[in-house]
């Protein structure tokens, strides 16, 4: 896991996956949670229509957000940066105008 920038704390490194087998996602949202922009490469599993996931990945984010600017009250600005898991990664990036990526 990974909050505020810092150093990765992680009680087991990532577990390998194999060549071909990993699926990316970019979403661009707005200020508002309207996704402006989706694109996936290599994903084999789809459970859930396009409205649905946009709206659980806005969520997240939203939750990881807010939870580290509960733990963190003096920073001036989103901390979040990344999450990481045994089987996945997650990069966030805002925009000064609210674009989230």
């Amino acid at each position: 896991m990974q909050f505020f920038g810092g150093s990765d704390i992680s009680p087991s490194p990532p577990a390998p996956t194999a060549p071909g087998n990993n699926a990316h996602m970019i979403y661009v949202f707005n200020r508002n949670g309207v996704c402006l922009l989706y694109k996936e490469w290599n994903r084999p599993l789809h459970t859930l229509n396009a409205q649905q996931d946009h709206k659980l990945m806005f969520g997240l984010l939203f939750s990881l957000k807010s939870l580290t600017a509960k733990m963190d009250p003096t920073s001036q600005g989103c901390s979040f940066h990344s999450f990481r898991t045994n089987t996945y990664k997650l990069s966030f990036m805002e925009t000064p105008s609210g674009i989230k990526v």
